[in-house]
């Protein structure tokens, strides 16, 4: 019984570093520009590091080893700060990265792509997220769903 409630508490201790996480369908799973995602988060440890993760589900059917987005960062004070970020879906051998189902990724694939590492938020209080893909084909064939997840850094 006591190595059963240890597990349980180790567990649950794990989780508690996820701050956020949020996923959303993209419509008929072609990304249009017009689809812009937002996701709002509330921020109260100003001290402490934080990971922030774009995640990307797409199927095998996707047709390049990237994903470009425009990535909006509103803060609290309504200050926004844009990037341009790459997200790298496979390897140089074509090789899908993340986690996968299906017969060799065929049915899709969940790739967890690094936005900012160590990040510390300048203010406590409500962020917002706002996604835009970037790439030249319009619309986007093979993407599911997109979403952000905000955790709290590991000890280096």
């Amino acid at each position: 019984m006591l190595w059963f409630t240890a597990t349980l508490l180790l567990l649950t201790g794990c989780a508690d570093d996820v701050v956020y996480q949020r996923d959303v369908p993209v419509p008929d799973g072609a990304w249009s520009r017009t689809f812009t995602p937002e996701f709002a988060f509330d921020i109260v440890d100003t001290v402490n590091q934080h990971d922030v993760y774009i995640d990307v589900r797409h199927t095998g059917d996707y047709p390049f080893s990237d994903l470009f987005l425009f990535v909006d960062l509103t803060g609290p004070g309504g200050r926004t700060m844009r990037d341009t970020v790459e997200c790298l879906l496979a390897d140089p051998s074509g090789r899908w990265l993340g986690k996968g189902t299906g017969f060799i990724f065929s049915d899709r694939i969940q790739a967890k792509v690094l936005y900012k590492l160590h990040n510390r938020f300048p203010a406590s209080g409500r962020y917002t997220m706002r996604l835009e893909q970037a790439m030249r084909m319009e619309p986007l064939p093979a993407v599911i769903d997109v979403g952000v997840s905000v955790e709290r850094s590991k000890a280096p």
